[in-house]
């Protein structure tokens, strides 16, 4: 017991570092579900960027997502492109599009069925949500949900622009 309590303290010491140690965003270009091409540098020439790793079979992430959803319209207009990347694999990619709709979710839904951007994110658990400001840092990280945490996310995104307000008094 003590060796396992052990091995999982080092495994969490390793991710906090290289959670730090990583504050540049790597960039990616995957497809969504219509098909379209999304580029991480183009969304960043607009404004700050949040994407939450989900798949089907996550109810946590999808009530992450579900949680968010009211926010969708606010964020917009500020600038902040949404992203609910699908970590869902080739067999069941079919069926993502037709159940973001049913959600009625308005995030750009991302197809990443190899785990390319799972692998470059070093996404361990689900779901993972990042926020990328516009000079491509990772600002903020966040493992797991429980109902509550959508209100973290919320304040990281709006303090970002009151931020910015501050700054340009």
């Amino acid at each position: 017991m003590k060796k396992i309590c052990m091995a999982l303290f080092m495994i969490s010491l390793v991710a906090v570092y290289a959670e730090e140690a990583e504050v540049t965003a790597p960039d990616f270009t995957l497809a969504d579900i219509d098909g379209n091409t999304v580029c991480l540098d183009s969304l960043l020439a607009d404004g700050p960027v949040f994407m939450s790793f989900w798949a089907l079979w996550c109810k946590m992430c999808i009530k992450e997502l579900d949680a968010l959803k009211p926010y969708y319209d606010e964020f917009d207009s500020l600038g902040v492109h949404m992203l609910a990347i699908s970590v869902d694999r080739a067999r069941s990619v079919p069926k993502v599009k037709p159940f973001a709709l049913s959600h009625k979710w308005k995030y750009v839904v991302v197809l990443d069925p190899d785990d390319v951007l799972r692998d470059l994110y070093h996404v361990q658990a689900m779901p993972s949500s990042f926020i990328i400001n516009q000079n491509k840092e990772i600002v903020f990280t966040h493992m797991g949900y429980k109902p509550g945490d959508e209100e973290i996310i919320i304040e990281t995104i709006r303090d970002m622009f009151s931020e910015e307000e501050d700054e340009g008094e």
